[in-house]
């Protein structure tokens, strides 16, 4: 009986492992560049519904500016009528009530601003020599029947300083001037029926 030895190595057998490797790399190429293509996807579409979202709330925005001008014309419309009404009902003429007010002024007595206010108030500001000279034009405001009411709402000297009683300087010095503040309601009524006394008297 014979016996037959092979004495020559087998050849291993091909291991599965790099194969399953192989289509497991593939299977997860494959997921990754499908996932990455529904990213892109989600984010492209996140962008445009921004992007129409910013061009809605544009829009939105440029009819609201125009909404705004609309309202603005009619509120400038409303005060144009609302002077006119004022001025209809108030025709007082400034020039003679200015020189009523000049009229009242002590001897170096200056405006140096006169502010008529749509609600027939007059603010009045005047420089004196001395403060004295600032409550004496107060009492003529308060005796004239021009005058409805007057407040002197202040009294400072010219650098900014509240004056309370006269300063007396030296002869080589320099007298500081005081600024009075006043708030002027006038009488219309008596305005009114005086100046048209005057009127029918010239003729």
């Amino acid at each position: 009986m014979l016996i037959d030895i092979n004495l020559l190595p087998q050849k291993e057998r091909k291991r599965r492992l790099p194969v399953y490797i192989a289509i497991a790399s593939i299977a997860l190429t494959i997921i990754g560049t499908a996932f990455l293509l529904i990213h892109m996807n989600l984010s492209q579409q996140k962008l445009e519904n921004l992007t129409t979202e910013l061009d809605m709330k544009k829009e939105f925005r440029i009819q609201q500016e125009t909404a705004m001008n609309s309202i603005q014309s009619s509120d400038g419309l409303q005060e144009l009528q609302t002077a006119v009404q004022w001025a209809e009902q108030y025709p007082i003429d400034t020039v003679p009530v200015l020189e009523h007010l000049t009229a009242l002024l002590p001897e170096r007595g200056f405006f140096k601003s006169f502010n008529y206010t749509e609600e027939g108030v007059i603010n009045l500001n005047v420089q004196f020599d001395t403060s004295r000279q600032a409550a004496y034009f107060l009492n003529d405001l308060k005796s004239s029947k021009w005058i409805g009411e007057a407040k002197l709402t202040s009294v400072e000297t010219s650098q900014g300083e509240t004056a309370e009683d006269t300063i007396v300087l030296p002869e080589d010095k320099i007298m500081p001037r005081y600024l009075g503040q006043y708030e002027i309601s006038l009488n219309q009524a008596a305005i009114k029926n005086e100046l048209a006394e005057n009127e029918g008297g010239d003729e």
